[in-house]
């Protein structure tokens, strides 16, 4: 019989705002300390106290699982927004959340945020007021779940006797027990029958509370580095070995790709995902509907399920209320309102184009702009507000179309300068990949140096309103977006998404030609990575169609070895998509070769090359390991766990090195010209 819980917290939390001085900073420290003896602490920040637990912004990631009582967070012109929302969901009930302030920058996040700390739940606390105490409920023994909690468990209790091809959808809002109320499920499938079931996650720090609610009464601890592996196992753990067991449970299954996910579902006869719809884990709504989708397209019989009631904190929590409002993290799809009975055409759209600073000033535009990105996209999270407001170079681009009022598409488009001839030289040969230029670095290094020394503007997003999807709307979007990217004088015009088919139609359709396929999947997708340019002067365009020739002639070495395991359907359109290929340069194959051997241009990109240098030269293989290395690399184009056995070496670091040097030797003894390349800094092994 399974012991219910109750909510452990019954306080609302405080959110306190102490304006920072050395003076302050000694307070707060002290304060922590004094409550360190009997209560969880934490400070997020870079001036944290000696002997106070806590991390620096960029790792307060790792503290996700965890629960605290009072936490101190400091706030500077370098916030970030994910840390704070971070900061905010570790505060237990009756906890204290207290903000050192400094002064804060000049940018519309940080407009936003100072509007946000003058709210009427937020407490400038005098500075000489001592700091208040929290007062958290005492946990309950018996931990008995709420009935909220006891009616998803009742529903899901059956999940292993249900028909194969079941398949479980449960979502929640962050501290609604959604990981507890799992750790319950899955103990009682185990103690029903210790087979029943395996856990996955994309890391046990993340589900902690389910862990350690599975090992109660146990008298096993949950670690949140090794956890038992007959519990949990890694996702890529999970896919390399066949599993035997009746359900398969997936917790913070946003935070995994699509593709990921649909795998593991093929693994088992039934599956139960659960994912975190609001917080530092990011919105699951566009998770939600791609992955129903996708799960519904292989057969699953899919039943959804939903946490509302708070646990960790009560309902209508101050603090809680106070995050969603800052980062909009509830915004919804507006609706679209129709002025008249005649159906608007896509050609009757038109886009406005904004800054961030501009869509700042009006909250209303700003949530339904939000809130449509976040249903159209696998992940939003609040750190993306913060860089959609205050990124330099973005534009916005809101369609409204002529006959109804509301929005019914937004596209985010990032401009990035080109790159200077010397950057993109450094770039092509591996030395540099300066942030703020992708597009103009994928062109660098394909060798199109001087297209790389052009402006561009990246389309960063593009999402249409659901009810208006289909209707040519996308494709309308993105010929605007053209012609204003022209407009403005850039050269080129492109994008970079995962490379389903569809996806790839959708851009193609709309006049931009296919680049490159990513050598490997994206973590965030599980897919190849596509790369999609348009020219939007003469001059671009030329120089961009002797760039996908020069991709043409490469193409059949790529798709023999680094993309072998590249889905057919892709494959298939890529190969159609691309030019006829072009006669290969020797001096550009020259380049590239010393460009490998010398400095650190990407063996996959300096494949092609090696390979017409191998051939033409007929280099014998000898018994040596590296030659026959080189052989197998090259000639027969075999995969890394083949390379690594050949260099007798565990990495595919030890095997690039490896190459470089018998490449180099080579080169010198086939009477190759003297390298221009030298690397600048010790060898690396990309």
């Amino acid at each position: 019989m399974v012991m219910p819980l109750r909510p452990q917290w019954q306080y609302p939390r405080r959110l306190l705002v102490l304006a920072d001085s050395t003076w302050a900073h000694a307070r707060a420290a002290a304060w922590l300390r004094d409550l360190q003896r009997t209560h969880a602490v934490a400070w997020f920040g870079d001036r944290r106290p000696e002997g106070v637990p806590g991390a620096r912004p960029a790792q307060t990631a790792h503290w996700l699982g965890r629960e605290v009582e009072a936490l101190v967070f400091e706030i500077d012109p370098a916030i970030s927004g994910d840390a704070l929302a971070i900061a905010a969901g570790l505060v237990r009930g009756g906890g204290i959340l207290l903000v050192l302030l400094s002064a804060l920058g000049i940018t519309p996040f940080a407009a936003r945020l100072r509007v946000g700390l003058t709210q009427p739940s937020v407490e400038r606390w005098p500075a000489d007021a001592p700091l208040p105490v929290p007062e958290p409920v005492a946990q309950d023994p018996e931990r008995r779940l709420n009935a909220d909690q006891r009616t998803l468990f009742s529903a899901l209790i059956d999940l292993p006797q249900r028909p194969p091809g079941s398949c479980a959808v449960l979502t929640a809002p962050r501290g609604r027990g959604k990981s507890t109320l799992l750790g319950v499920l899955a103990r009682h499938w185990f103690s029903a029958d210790a087979a029943s079931a395996v856990i996955t996650a994309p890391n046990p720090a993340a589900i902690l509370p389910l862990l350690q609610e599975l090992n109660r009464g146990t008298g096993a601890a949950a670690d949140r580095r090794r956890p038992s592996s007959a519990r949990y196992q890694a996702p890529d753990q999970r896919l390399e070995q066949p599993l035997e067991a009746r359900v398969l449970l997936v917790d913070e299954a946003a935070t995994l790709p699509v593709q990921v996910l649909l795998r593991l579902a093929a693994q088992v006869p039934r599956t139960l995902f659960a994912t975190t719809t609001t917080g530092f884990e990011g919105s699951g709504r566009g998770f939600r509907l791609r992955f129903l989708e996708a799960l519904d397209r292989q057969g699953h019989d899919i039943r959804e399920y939903r946490l509302e009631r708070a646990v960790r904190w009560p309902d209508g929590d101050p603090l809680e209320a106070w995050v969603h409002r800052l980062f909009l993290l509830e915004a919804r799809v507006c609706p679209v309102i129709l002025d008249g009975p005649r159906t608007p055409q896509a050609s009757d759209g038109a886009l406005q184009w904004l800054s961030g600073a501009q869509l700042a000033t009006d909250e209303a535009r700003l949530t339904a702009v939000i809130g449509l990105l976040s249903d159209a996209h696998y992940r939003t999270r609040p750190s993306d507000l913060q860089r959609w407001l205050d990124g330099p170079g973005l534009h916005i681009g809101l369609l409204h179309v002529h006959g109804t009022t509301g929005l019914l598409g937004v596209v985010l488009a990032q401009a990035e300068p080109g790159l200077d001839a010397g950057l993109a030289r450094a770039v092509w040969a591996g030395e540099r990949r300066p942030q703020g230029h992708f597009l103009p670095c994928v062109v660098a290094s394909h060798g199109a140096r001087s297209l790389a020394q052009r402006a561009c503007l990246r389309v960063l997003r593009i999402a249409i309103h659901p009810d208006w999807q289909r209707h040519g709307l996308g494709r309308q979007v993105l010929q605007e977006t053209v012609r204003y990217a022209r407009h403005r004088g850039f050269a080129l015009l492109g994008a970079s998404f995962g490379a389903r088919p569809d996806l790839l139609r959708f851009w193609m359709r709309a006049g931009l030609r296919l680049l490159r396929i990513g050598f490997r999947r994206e973590t965030t997708s599980g897919l190849h990575a596509a790369v999609v340019l348009c020219g939007l002067d003469p001059s671009a365009r030329d120089g961009l169609a002797r760039l996908l020739a020069t991709v043409a002639a490469d193409w059949p070495v790529w798709r023999a070895g680094p993309l072998r395991g590249l889905e057919a359907e892709t494959a298939d359109l890529v190969s159609r998509a691309l030019p006829l290929p072009g006669v290969a340069d020797p001096q550009a194959d020259a380049d590239a070769i010393q460009a490998f051997a010398y400095a650190r241009h990407p063996y996959e990109l300096a494949l092609p090359a090696l390979q017409r240098w191998y051939a033409a030269e007929a280099i014998e293989t000898r018994r040596a390991p590296e030659d026959r290395l080189l052989d197998a690399a090259v000639r027969q184009l075999e995969d890394w766990p083949a390379l690594c056995r050949y260099a007798g070496v565990s990495g595919r670091g030890d095997v690039i090195r490896a190459l470089r040097r018998r490449v180099r030797t080579h080169w010198a003894n086939s009477g190759g010209a003297n390298p221009t390349w030298r690397p600048q800094r010790r060898e690396c092994p990309r």
